[in-house]
């Protein structure tokens, strides 16, 4: 099984050496950063399940780091660190959103128990927003992930762009081999969606055999990525893919049409013949092989 992937936050070296000793033990896999500037850095390359952080940090305080997870990500679940005379402080970190808090001085056994309940959170939330058979994040949690990315493009007015991408002929697929072997296909795709892109983004099944992935702060660099989602199926699976490319706010103002105007774009490239990338840009369809 999969080790989970706690964060430890702390400008103390001997708290986070403690941490990490304590957390491996529990047969987590652990990382540590020194400020909470340098946690927000690592987060961008990888995926956390837990984040610990202490509250009264230099530069960056705790509460901030509570808020720039939050902002990144809703379901990690972030744990505080708090000395006895600033409980006021944990009880504010957790009305921002932070799951419970630990001690100074610490108890070893109570920091383990905090984050098992934590982790089993985690899981929790993981069933309600992965797709079981590819391992990928499901439709209910793409339509609340993308009007959070839309929300935040227009904020800080960067683009967004969506990826619909279906699997050509597909039935004939299962039908030749098999439903087992039209699993197995998926779960391939899904592993080569995942391996095409950056860890900022992120890859949902549609339904069926229709995926798509957002990718936040990229506009003309979707089609690079479409690019090279299309050679590595060819490369590596007996099927082709179908995509469509749309963005926000070039191709559309809101999250309908965004998703329309990729679906316009998917459309096109079924149309012309299917294994290729149409891109929804000024608006008209542009397609290529």
């Amino acid at each position: 099984m999969k080790k989970a992937n706690i964060l430890v936050i702390d400008d103390e070296e001997n708290i986070r050496e403690l941490l990490r000793e304590l957390l491996e033990d529990e047969n987590f896999s652990v990382s540590t950063a020194s400020s909470g500037e340098e946690g927000i850095e690592i987060a961008k390359e990888r995926a956390f399940d837990v984040v610990i952080t202490d509250l009264k940090m230099p530069g960056m305080s705790g509460i901030e780091v509570i808020r720039k997870f939050k902002e990144k990500n809703s379901n990690t679940t972030v744990i505080v660190i708090t000395g006895y005379p600033t409980i006021e402080s944990a009880v504010e970190a957790m009305k921002e959103g932070a799951y419970d808090y630990i001690l100074k001085p610490f108890n070893l056994d109570h920091i383990k128990l905090v984050v098992r309940k934590a982790m089993e959170r985690q899981n929790l939330l993981r069933e309600a927003i992965v797709d079981p058979l590819t391992e990928v994040y499901n439709l209910r949690f793409f339509h609340e992930t993308l009007s959070r990315e839309i929300s935040r493009a227009e904020r800080y007015s960067i683009p967004l762009s969506l990826l619909m991408i279906d699997v050509d002929d597909f039935k004939k697929y299962n039908d030749s081999f098999g439903h087992q072997a039209g699993n197995t296909l998926l779960k391939g795709l899904a592993k080569i969606f995942i391996d095409s892109v950056r860890k900022s983004d992120m890859v949902f099944r549609y339904g069926g055999e229709e995926f798509c992935t957002l990718l936040p702060h990229t506009g003309k660099g979707a089609v690079e990525v479409a690019r090279r989602i299309l050679y590595l199926v060819r490369k590596n699976l007996p099927v082709t893919v179908s995509i469509g490319i749309s963005t926000f706010p070039e191709d559309a103002k809101s999250k309908e049409e965004l998703i329309e105007k990729a679906d316009i774009a998917l459309y096109h490239a079924k149309k012309i013949g299917k294994n290729c990338v149409c891109l929804f840009s000024s608006g008209e369809v542009k397609c290529e092989k």
